[in-house]
């Protein structure tokens, strides 16, 4: 059986990460094992928020117990698994997804070590930055936000690199799964030219995006879209790529992404579309790594 880690602190966006890996746990039939990593971040201190030398596992064990009954009442928190690491959180939750073979990695887009006014804690950022598998950063919702009523919906960004290939196919297994309609984004923008500043440069804006439709239409049409309720929707758009995806997610579900497209730079671990869309997404984002 697989299984997905989910990076637990007692914060109130863990507790949305945690309920949303044990439902996507349900979908894909994966165990679900809430890891606390301790000896990094805040959890370990007195009443008074000074350290606390006398923290052991011990505390670590009850306080995750404490967070994980918090997050989904004590009957639901029998059927997950606990894990208590010592160490650095964003390498200890990767290091055990490691070890465990994990499906996917979820966390909380900022747990209580994160800043007012920061959209994206730094643990968050650094699993973005070194996962080699999926990672899913759920932000924390108002309960009626939290499920848009209707059909669900899951947004996948395209460019034709590798990456956006394997987000695309994680996102139609997803749909399946969900029953949900999937949205296939591409994004294109006029080219940069340089040129006299006083010479007019010829720009076919129609070739460009007929290009795009292109690129939209080969990708979805080698892949597997048997088993949605419709065919996924192809919206091809100019603009920036980050804002146009955030636009079209605008109530979706979910978002589906590669961890580095073709515009990045090589060496980048994770592109710039990608860490604007999941700093700013009010829905759940999927990374996926480009290898």
């Amino acid at each position: 059986m697989g299984r997905i880690i989910v990076g637990v602190d007692g914060s109130r966006n863990s507790a949305a990460a945690l309920r949303w890996a044990v439902a996507e746990g349900r979908l894909r039939d994966l165990a679900v094992t809430a890891v606390y990593v301790w000896g990094y971040y805040d959890p370990p201190a007195a009443d008074d928020g000074s350290f606390e030398p006398a923290y052991s596992d011990t505390e670590a064990q009850e306080a995750l117990r404490r967070a994980v009954a918090d997050a989904l009442g004590e009957e639901a928190a029998e059927h997950v698994d606990r894990r208590v690491v010592f160490g650095q959180a964003s390498r200890a939750l990767l290091d055990a997804a490691a070890d465990a073979g994990a499906d996917l990695v979820v966390v909380g887009a900022r747990g209580v070590g994160g800043f007012r006014g920061m959209l994206l804690g730094s643990v968050a950022q650094q699993c973005l930055h070194h996962t080699d598998r999926p990672l899913a950063v759920v932000p924390a919702r108002d309960e009626e936000d939290a499920t848009p009523e209707g059909t669900p919906r899951v947004v996948v960004g395209v460019d034709g690199s590798a990456a956006s290939r394997w987000a695309l196919e994680w996102a139609l297994d997803e749909g399946r799964l969900r029953r949900a309609t999937v949205d296939v984004v591409h994004a294109w923008h006029l080219p940069y030219v340089v040129g006299h500043p006083l010479a007019p440069v010829p720009v076919d804006t129609g070739a460009l995006e007929e290009e795009a439709r292109r690129l939209v239409d080969q990708m979805v049409d080698g892949a597997d879209t048997r088993g949605l309720p419709r065919p996924p929707e192809r919206i091809v758009a100019m603009g920036n790529a980050a804002r146009v995806v955030l636009d079209v997610a605008e109530g979706a579900d979910l978002i589906v992404l590669g961890s580095r497209g073709l515009g990045g730079f090589a060496g980048l671990l994770l592109g710039s579309v990608t860490q604007h869309v999941v700093n700013h997404a009010d829905c759940p984002v999927v990374v996926i790594p480009s290898s």
